[in-house]
């Protein structure tokens, strides 16, 4: 009989693009449970003194940009503007807090005070999240996102999707874009004291999302 002697938090990521309910691409990857992850799961499993949880946030929000270190397409124009910063954001690094360049799910283009929402929630319905295996070590995530989403309404003739993160309750859906980005600060861009913080990053080649595409996110956790 082999025992493990550890318990280890393996990630999987599955995008899935549609157009007209019709598979048009796919990707698929292992992405990285950043610190801030990492400090997440012990906490969820510790009581208070009045066997409360320490850490009430659960997992709740899948939002896409266009920054990390796989992105090769042309940013620039009304997408730069809107959406400004750098493409660095390394796979490996377990540092990582933040989507390097989110991207408005839906809302009003534009930079200052112009309103969005940022990230979807997952789906919770009876059947996702979904516990896989037997044992049931793995448990699944689903998010989707709309033929309008992450677009719009044409503001961008496409919209180079190359990065995604995994957020939890604790964490703000809509936000003007200054809350998001500072303009001020180049190169970074980032405003760190409201943007939102990941749990789980994952930078990936990009793929074009237009008025004609639906995402499918299934985000694994296995122990």
């Amino acid at each position: 009989m082999f025992l493990r002697s550890n318990i280890e938090i393996k990630s999987n990521v599955f995008i899935t693009f549609r157009e007209r309910g019709k598979k048009v691409n796919s990707f698929e990857g292992h992405n990285r449970w950043v610190n801030l992850g990492r400090e997440y799961i012990p906490r969820a499993m510790t009581p208070t003194a009045e066997w409360g949880h320490l850490e009430p946030a659960v997992i709740k929000y899948m939002g896409f940009g266009i920054g990390g270190q796989y992105q090769t397409a042309d940013t620039s124009g009304a997408l730069d503007t809107d959406y400004p910063g750098q493409k660095t954001f390394d796979h490996d690094d377990l540092t990582v807090v933040y989507l390097e360049r989110p991207v408005k799910v839906t809302g009003t283009a534009g930079i200052g005070t112009s309103p969005g929402v940022w990230m979807n929630p997952i789906i919770v319905n009876g059947s996702t999240p979904a516990f896989i295996g037997t044992p049931a070590s793995t448990v699944e995530y689903m998010a989707l996102f709309s033929e309008t989403d992450l677009y719009l309404s044409g503001a961008y003739s496409s919209v180079p999707l190359s990065e995604i993160g995994l957020f939890l309750s604790t964490q703000t859906a809509s936000l003007v874009s200054n809350q998001v980005y500072d303009y001020g600060a180049s190169p970074a861009y980032i405003n760190t004291s409201t943007r939102q913080k990941l749990v789980a990053y994952f930078p990936f080649s990009p793929i074009q999302k237009t008025s004609l595409i639906s995402v499918e996110v299934r985000w694994q956790l296995q122990c």
